[in-house]
Protein backbone atom coordinates (compact mmCIF):
# COMPACT_ATOMS: atom_id res chain seq x y z
CA UNK A 1 0.00 0.00 0.00
CA UNK A 2 1.40 3.37 -1.05
CA UNK A 3 2.18 5.68 1.84
CA UNK A 4 0.34 9.01 1.87
CA UNK A 5 2.93 11.76 1.59
CA UNK A 6 2.23 14.85 3.70
CA UNK A 7 4.98 17.53 3.63
CA UNK A 8 5.74 19.24 6.98
CA UNK A 9 4.81 22.66 5.55
CA UNK A 10 1.23 21.45 5.11
CA UNK A 11 0.84 20.90 8.87
CA UNK A 12 2.70 24.12 9.64
CA UNK A 13 0.48 26.07 7.26
CA UNK A 14 -2.66 24.45 8.68
CA UNK A 15 -1.72 25.50 12.23
CA UNK A 16 -0.68 28.99 11.13
CA UNK A 17 -3.97 29.63 9.33
CA UNK A 18 -5.87 28.18 12.29
CA UNK A 19 -4.46 31.04 14.40
CA UNK A 20 -4.48 33.76 11.73
CA UNK A 21 -7.97 33.11 10.38
CA UNK A 22 -9.70 30.88 12.94
CA UNK A 23 -8.49 32.65 16.10
CA UNK A 24 -7.99 36.17 14.77
CA UNK A 25 -10.09 36.88 11.68
CA UNK A 26 -13.21 34.81 12.39
CA UNK A 27 -12.67 34.88 16.15
CA UNK A 28 -13.28 38.62 16.17
CA UNK A 29 -16.89 38.10 15.15
CA UNK A 30 -17.31 35.25 17.63
CA UNK A 31 -16.01 37.38 20.50
CA UNK A 32 -17.63 40.67 19.45
CA UNK A 33 -20.35 40.51 22.17
CA UNK A 34 -17.57 40.07 24.77
CA UNK A 35 -15.52 42.94 23.31
CA UNK A 36 -18.58 45.15 23.50
CA UNK A 37 -19.03 44.31 27.17
CA UNK A 38 -15.32 44.54 28.10
CA UNK A 39 -14.59 47.87 26.40
CA UNK A 40 -18.03 49.49 26.43
CA UNK A 41 -18.08 49.87 22.65
CA UNK A 42 -21.10 49.72 20.37
CA UNK A 43 -21.44 47.12 17.64
CA UNK A 44 -21.08 49.87 15.04
CA UNK A 45 -17.70 51.02 16.43
CA UNK A 46 -16.47 47.44 16.57
CA UNK A 47 -17.60 47.07 12.95
CA UNK A 48 -15.50 50.07 11.94
CA UNK A 49 -12.48 48.53 13.70
CA UNK A 50 -13.10 45.32 11.77
CA UNK A 51 -13.21 47.26 8.50
CA UNK A 52 -9.94 49.03 9.33
CA UNK A 53 -8.19 45.68 9.78
CA UNK A 54 -9.03 44.86 6.18
CA UNK A 55 -7.00 47.93 5.25
CA UNK A 56 -4.01 46.39 7.00
CA UNK A 57 -4.92 43.08 5.34
CA UNK A 58 -4.70 44.94 2.03
CA UNK A 59 -1.38 46.45 3.09
CA UNK A 60 -0.03 42.97 3.77
CA UNK A 61 -1.24 41.69 0.40
CA UNK A 62 0.38 44.63 -1.42
CA UNK A 63 3.62 44.02 0.49
CA UNK A 64 3.66 40.46 -0.79
CA UNK A 65 3.07 41.59 -4.39
CA UNK A 66 5.90 44.12 -4.22
CA UNK A 67 8.56 42.26 -2.24
CA UNK A 68 8.02 38.52 -2.61
CA UNK A 69 9.82 38.47 -5.96
CA UNK A 70 12.99 39.69 -4.21
CA UNK A 71 12.79 38.27 -0.69
CA UNK A 72 10.83 35.06 -1.25
CA UNK A 73 7.88 33.77 0.82
CA UNK A 74 9.78 32.82 3.99
CA UNK A 75 10.05 36.37 5.36
CA UNK A 76 6.37 37.04 4.60
CA UNK A 77 5.24 33.88 6.38
CA UNK A 78 7.33 34.67 9.47
CA UNK A 79 6.07 38.26 9.50
CA UNK A 80 2.45 37.13 9.23
CA UNK A 81 2.67 34.69 12.14
CA UNK A 82 4.53 37.27 14.25
CA UNK A 83 1.99 40.07 13.70
CA UNK A 84 -0.97 37.77 14.39
CA UNK A 85 0.53 36.40 17.62
CA UNK A 86 1.62 39.82 18.89
CA UNK A 87 -1.75 41.40 18.07
CA UNK A 88 -3.64 38.65 19.88
CA UNK A 89 -1.39 38.89 22.93
CA UNK A 90 -1.57 42.67 23.31
CA UNK A 91 -5.34 42.70 22.72
CA UNK A 92 -5.86 40.05 25.41
CA UNK A 93 -3.87 42.01 28.02
CA UNK A 94 -5.10 45.58 27.58
CA UNK A 95 -8.04 47.38 29.17
CA UNK A 96 -7.83 50.28 26.72
CA UNK A 97 -10.02 50.04 23.64
CA UNK A 98 -7.54 52.19 21.71
CA UNK A 99 -4.69 49.78 22.42
CA UNK A 100 -7.04 46.90 21.61
CA UNK A 101 -7.92 48.47 18.26
CA UNK A 102 -4.23 49.14 17.49
CA UNK A 103 -3.28 45.55 18.31
CA UNK A 104 -6.07 44.25 16.13
CA UNK A 105 -4.90 46.45 13.25
CA UNK A 106 -1.36 45.08 13.58
CA UNK A 107 -2.71 41.53 13.53
CA UNK A 108 -4.64 42.43 10.39
CA UNK A 109 -1.38 42.39 8.44
CA UNK A 110 -1.05 38.65 9.01
CA UNK A 111 -3.81 37.52 6.65
CA UNK A 112 -2.43 39.47 3.69
CA UNK A 113 1.16 38.43 4.38
CA UNK A 114 0.50 34.70 4.58
CA UNK A 115 -2.39 33.94 2.21
CA UNK A 116 -0.41 33.83 -1.05
CA UNK A 117 3.00 33.35 0.60
CA UNK A 118 2.21 29.79 1.67
CA UNK A 119 1.08 29.03 -1.88
CA UNK A 120 4.34 30.41 -3.24
CA UNK A 121 6.42 28.43 -0.77
CA UNK A 122 4.58 25.22 -1.69
CA UNK A 123 5.10 25.99 -5.39
CA UNK A 124 8.84 26.44 -4.83
CA UNK A 125 9.62 23.63 -2.41
CA UNK A 126 7.04 20.85 -2.70
CA UNK A 127 7.03 18.27 -5.47
CA UNK A 128 4.42 19.07 -8.07
CA UNK A 129 2.37 15.87 -7.75
CA UNK A 130 1.52 16.62 -4.09
CA UNK A 131 1.15 20.41 -4.28
CA UNK A 132 -2.67 20.34 -4.55
CA UNK A 133 -2.92 18.03 -1.55
CA UNK A 134 -0.58 20.28 0.44
CA UNK A 135 -2.54 23.43 -0.38
CA UNK A 136 -5.81 21.68 0.47
CA UNK A 137 -4.46 20.70 3.91
CA UNK A 138 -3.22 24.24 4.55
CA UNK A 139 -6.56 25.82 3.60
CA UNK A 140 -8.32 23.52 6.07
CA UNK A 141 -6.62 25.41 8.90
CA UNK A 142 -9.04 28.34 8.84
CA UNK A 143 -12.12 26.17 9.43
CA UNK A 144 -10.40 23.86 11.92
CA UNK A 145 -9.28 26.93 13.86
CA UNK A 146 -12.85 28.23 13.87
CA UNK A 147 -14.17 24.91 15.20
CA UNK A 148 -11.55 24.78 17.97
CA UNK A 149 -11.98 28.38 19.13
CA UNK A 150 -15.77 27.85 19.25
CA UNK A 151 -15.37 24.71 21.36
CA UNK A 152 -12.87 26.46 23.61
CA UNK A 153 -15.26 29.38 24.03
CA UNK A 154 -17.95 27.00 25.29
CA UNK A 155 -15.55 25.13 27.60
CA UNK A 156 -14.12 28.34 29.10
CA UNK A 157 -17.54 30.01 29.31
CA UNK A 158 -16.58 32.96 27.14
CA UNK A 159 -13.24 33.86 28.79
CA UNK A 160 -12.03 35.65 25.67
CA UNK A 161 -8.79 37.00 27.18
CA UNK A 162 -7.60 33.47 27.99
CA UNK A 163 -8.67 32.28 24.56
CA UNK A 164 -6.81 34.99 22.62
CA UNK A 165 -3.83 34.98 25.00
CA UNK A 166 -3.52 31.22 24.66
CA UNK A 167 -3.79 31.54 20.88
CA UNK A 168 -0.93 34.04 20.94
CA UNK A 169 1.30 31.60 22.86
CA UNK A 170 0.53 28.85 20.36
CA UNK A 171 1.27 31.33 17.58
CA UNK A 172 4.75 32.02 18.95
CA UNK A 173 5.46 28.29 19.06
CA UNK A 174 4.36 28.00 15.43
CA UNK A 175 6.60 30.97 14.60
CA UNK A 176 9.59 29.15 16.12
CA UNK A 177 8.78 26.04 14.08
CA UNK A 178 8.37 28.13 10.92
CA UNK A 179 11.72 29.86 11.54
CA UNK A 180 13.46 26.48 11.66
CA UNK A 181 11.58 24.69 8.89
CA UNK A 182 10.36 27.09 6.17
CA UNK A 183 12.99 27.03 3.39
CA UNK A 184 14.79 30.19 2.40
CA UNK A 185 14.56 31.65 -1.08
CA UNK A 186 16.02 29.38 -3.72
CA UNK A 187 19.16 31.05 -4.96
CA UNK A 188 19.09 29.32 -8.32
CA UNK A 189 15.54 30.48 -9.01
CA UNK A 190 15.40 33.40 -11.40
CA UNK A 191 13.11 36.20 -10.27
CA UNK A 192 12.16 39.24 -12.25
CA UNK A 193 10.35 42.34 -11.10
CA UNK A 194 6.76 42.82 -12.20
CA UNK A 195 6.40 45.29 -15.07
CA UNK A 196 3.28 47.18 -16.12
CA UNK A 197 3.09 45.46 -19.51
CA UNK A 198 2.90 42.13 -17.72
CA UNK A 199 -0.24 43.31 -15.92
CA UNK A 200 -2.15 44.50 -19.00
CA UNK A 201 -4.30 41.32 -19.19
CA UNK A 202 -5.64 42.19 -15.74
CA UNK A 203 -7.52 45.21 -17.08
CA UNK A 204 -9.70 43.71 -19.80
CA UNK A 205 -13.46 43.44 -20.15
CA UNK A 206 -13.34 39.68 -19.60
CA UNK A 207 -11.97 40.20 -16.08
CA UNK A 208 -14.89 42.38 -14.88
CA UNK A 209 -17.25 39.53 -13.79
CA UNK A 210 -14.37 37.97 -11.86
CA UNK A 211 -13.63 41.24 -10.09
CA UNK A 212 -17.32 41.79 -9.30
CA UNK A 213 -17.56 38.30 -7.76
CA UNK A 214 -14.46 39.05 -5.67
CA UNK A 215 -15.86 42.38 -4.46
CA UNK A 216 -19.23 40.93 -3.49
CA UNK A 217 -17.57 38.03 -1.69
CA UNK A 218 -15.46 40.41 0.39
CA UNK A 219 -18.45 42.65 1.12
CA UNK A 220 -20.69 39.84 2.35
CA UNK A 221 -18.30 37.44 4.08
CA UNK A 222 -16.66 40.17 6.17
CA UNK A 223 -20.05 41.47 7.30
CA UNK A 224 -21.25 37.97 8.17
CA UNK A 225 -18.15 37.01 10.17
CA UNK A 226 -18.21 40.36 11.99
CA UNK A 227 -21.86 40.55 13.03
CA UNK A 228 -23.53 37.12 12.78
CA UNK A 229 -22.49 35.94 16.26
CA UNK A 230 -23.50 39.23 17.87
CA UNK A 231 -26.80 39.08 16.01
CA UNK A 232 -27.78 35.65 17.35
CA UNK A 233 -26.63 36.61 20.86
CA UNK A 234 -28.95 39.61 20.76
CA UNK A 235 -31.95 37.81 19.32
CA UNK A 236 -31.89 34.23 20.64
CA UNK A 237 -31.97 33.15 24.28
CA UNK A 238 -29.63 30.20 23.70
CA UNK A 239 -26.55 29.81 25.96
CA UNK A 240 -23.34 30.48 24.00
CA UNK A 241 -25.39 31.09 20.85
CA UNK A 242 -22.44 32.87 19.20
CA UNK A 243 -20.07 29.94 19.73
CA UNK A 244 -22.64 27.37 18.58
CA UNK A 245 -23.28 29.39 15.41
CA UNK A 246 -19.57 29.56 14.55
CA UNK A 247 -19.02 25.93 15.49
CA UNK A 248 -21.72 24.83 13.04
CA UNK A 249 -20.38 27.20 10.35
CA UNK A 250 -16.89 25.77 10.86
CA UNK A 251 -18.24 22.24 10.49
CA UNK A 252 -19.91 23.33 7.26
CA UNK A 253 -16.62 24.83 6.12
CA UNK A 254 -14.86 21.50 6.53
CA UNK A 255 -17.60 19.86 4.45
CA UNK A 256 -17.12 22.55 1.82
CA UNK A 257 -13.54 21.43 1.24
CA UNK A 258 -14.91 18.51 -0.75
CA UNK A 259 -16.21 20.95 -3.35
CA UNK A 260 -13.68 19.74 -5.92
CA UNK A 261 -15.93 16.76 -6.60
CA UNK A 262 -18.86 19.14 -7.18
CA UNK A 263 -16.86 21.09 -9.78
CA UNK A 264 -15.79 17.88 -11.52
CA UNK A 265 -19.35 16.56 -11.75
CA UNK A 266 -21.33 19.70 -12.52
CA UNK A 267 -18.79 21.86 -14.28
CA UNK A 268 -17.50 25.29 -13.30
CA UNK A 269 -20.48 27.41 -14.35
CA UNK A 270 -23.34 25.34 -12.92
CA UNK A 271 -21.56 24.53 -9.67
CA UNK A 272 -20.67 28.20 -9.16
CA UNK A 273 -24.30 29.27 -9.72
CA UNK A 274 -25.41 26.66 -7.17
CA UNK A 275 -22.80 27.91 -4.71
CA UNK A 276 -23.93 31.53 -5.08
CA UNK A 277 -27.55 30.49 -4.56
CA UNK A 278 -26.78 28.54 -1.37
CA UNK A 279 -24.44 31.28 -0.11
CA UNK A 280 -27.08 34.00 -0.55
CA UNK A 281 -29.87 31.83 0.84
CA UNK A 282 -27.88 31.02 3.98
CA UNK A 283 -27.36 34.72 4.76
CA UNK A 284 -31.03 35.54 4.13
CA UNK A 285 -32.23 32.70 6.34
CA UNK A 286 -29.98 33.83 9.20
CA UNK A 287 -31.43 37.33 9.30
CA UNK A 288 -35.04 36.60 8.38
CA UNK A 289 -35.79 33.45 10.35
CA UNK A 290 -36.80 33.40 13.98
CA UNK A 291 -36.33 29.63 14.32
CA UNK A 292 -33.10 28.39 15.91
CA UNK A 293 -33.05 25.20 13.81
CA UNK A 294 -33.23 27.19 10.57
CA UNK A 295 -30.51 29.57 11.79
CA UNK A 296 -28.22 26.62 12.54
CA UNK A 297 -28.98 25.10 9.16
CA UNK A 298 -28.14 28.41 7.47
CA UNK A 299 -24.84 28.55 9.41
CA UNK A 300 -23.84 25.10 8.16
CA UNK A 301 -24.81 25.96 4.58
CA UNK A 302 -22.97 29.28 4.84
CA UNK A 303 -19.78 27.57 6.04
CA UNK A 304 -19.87 25.06 3.17
CA UNK A 305 -20.76 27.60 0.46
CA UNK A 306 -18.24 30.11 1.87
CA UNK A 307 -15.41 27.60 1.44
CA UNK A 308 -16.66 26.71 -2.04
CA UNK A 309 -16.83 30.38 -3.03
CA UNK A 310 -13.30 30.95 -1.73
CA UNK A 311 -12.07 27.88 -3.64
CA UNK A 312 -13.59 29.09 -6.91
CA UNK A 313 -11.74 32.41 -6.94
CA UNK A 314 -8.20 31.04 -7.57
CA UNK A 315 -9.62 28.52 -10.07
CA UNK A 316 -11.46 31.29 -11.89
CA UNK A 317 -8.33 33.45 -11.75
CA UNK A 318 -6.31 30.75 -13.49
CA UNK A 319 -8.93 30.59 -16.26
CA UNK A 320 -9.22 34.33 -16.79
CA UNK A 321 -5.46 34.92 -16.55
CA UNK A 322 -3.81 31.69 -17.75
CA UNK A 323 -0.44 33.40 -18.26
CA UNK A 324 -0.35 35.30 -14.95
CA UNK A 325 -2.64 33.46 -12.48
CA UNK A 326 -0.68 34.58 -9.39
CA UNK A 327 -0.89 38.27 -10.26
CA UNK A 328 -4.54 37.87 -11.22
CA UNK A 329 -5.37 36.31 -7.89
CA UNK A 330 -3.42 39.04 -6.09
CA UNK A 331 -5.64 41.64 -7.74
CA UNK A 332 -8.62 39.51 -6.69
CA UNK A 333 -7.41 39.68 -3.07
CA UNK A 334 -7.10 43.46 -3.28
CA UNK A 335 -10.62 43.91 -4.71
CA UNK A 336 -11.98 41.42 -2.18
CA UNK A 337 -10.50 43.53 0.59
CA UNK A 338 -12.06 46.70 -0.77
CA UNK A 339 -15.43 44.99 -0.35
CA UNK A 340 -14.39 43.74 3.09
CA UNK A 341 -13.49 47.29 4.16
CA UNK A 342 -16.87 48.65 3.06
CA UNK A 343 -19.08 45.82 4.39
CA UNK A 344 -18.64 45.92 8.20
CA UNK A 345 -18.34 49.72 8.28
CA UNK A 346 -21.51 50.24 6.22
CA UNK A 347 -23.48 47.72 8.28
CA UNK A 348 -22.13 49.27 11.47
CA UNK A 349 -23.29 52.69 10.24
CA UNK A 350 -26.76 51.21 9.74
CA UNK A 351 -26.73 49.91 13.32
CA UNK A 352 -26.27 53.44 14.65
CA UNK A 353 -29.80 54.20 13.40
CA UNK A 354 -31.54 50.88 14.08
CA UNK A 355 -30.73 47.78 16.07
CA UNK A 356 -30.61 44.24 14.69
CA UNK A 357 -34.31 43.87 15.48
CA UNK A 358 -35.03 46.16 12.53
CA UNK A 359 -34.73 43.06 10.36
CA UNK A 360 -37.32 41.20 12.40
CA UNK A 361 -39.59 44.24 12.49
CA UNK A 362 -39.41 44.55 8.71
CA UNK A 363 -40.34 40.92 8.39
CA UNK A 364 -43.35 41.36 10.68
CA UNK A 365 -44.40 44.57 8.94
CA UNK A 366 -44.33 42.71 5.62
CA UNK A 367 -46.67 40.13 7.12
CA UNK A 368 -48.95 42.97 8.17
CA UNK A 369 -48.80 44.46 4.67
CA UNK A 370 -49.77 48.11 5.22
CA UNK A 371 -49.03 48.16 8.92
CA UNK A 372 -47.19 51.46 9.34
CA UNK A 373 -48.05 51.61 13.01
CA UNK A 374 -45.88 48.59 13.85
CA UNK A 375 -42.83 50.39 12.53
CA UNK A 376 -43.80 53.60 14.33
CA UNK A 377 -44.36 51.86 17.64
CA UNK A 378 -40.80 50.52 17.62
CA UNK A 379 -39.30 53.91 16.73
CA UNK A 380 -38.06 53.00 13.29
CA UNK A 381 -40.21 55.54 11.49
CA UNK A 382 -41.40 57.78 14.29
CA UNK A 383 -42.97 60.45 12.10
CA UNK A 384 -44.84 58.07 9.78
CA UNK A 385 -48.61 58.61 10.15
CA UNK A 386 -51.14 55.78 10.36
CA UNK A 387 -52.46 55.15 6.87
CA UNK A 388 -55.66 53.21 7.29
CA UNK A 389 -57.94 51.30 9.63
CA UNK A 390 -55.93 48.10 9.18
CA UNK A 391 -53.04 49.78 10.98
CA UNK A 392 -55.33 50.65 13.85
CA UNK A 393 -56.34 47.01 14.23
CA UNK A 394 -52.72 45.90 13.98
CA UNK A 395 -51.91 48.28 16.81
CA UNK A 396 -54.07 46.17 19.09
CA UNK A 397 -52.43 42.97 17.82
CA UNK A 398 -48.86 44.10 18.32
CA UNK A 399 -49.29 45.93 21.58
CA UNK A 400 -51.67 43.44 23.16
Amino acid sequence: MKRLEIPPISILGLLALAIIFGWFRYGYGLLLPDFRESFGLSASVLGVISSLTFITFLTGALTVIIFISKSGPRLMILGGILTASTGLLVASLTDSWLVFAGAYLVAGLSSGLTWTSFSESVSENVRKHIQKRTLSIISTGSTIGLVFISLLYILLDGAWRWIWGGGAMVGYLILLWAYKSVPSQQRNKERTAIKMRDLQPLFTKASLPFYLASFLFGLTESTYWTYAADFVTENFSVPNANAILFLVAGAGGIAGLFGGDLISRMGMRRSFVLTIFLYSLSIAVLYFSDGWFFVMTSAFVFGASFMLYAAYLPIWSARVFPEIPAQGFSICVIILNVGAIIGPAAFGWMLTFAAYKLIFWLRESWRCRNCWYFLCEHRIMEKMPLRNEQCQSNREIHTG
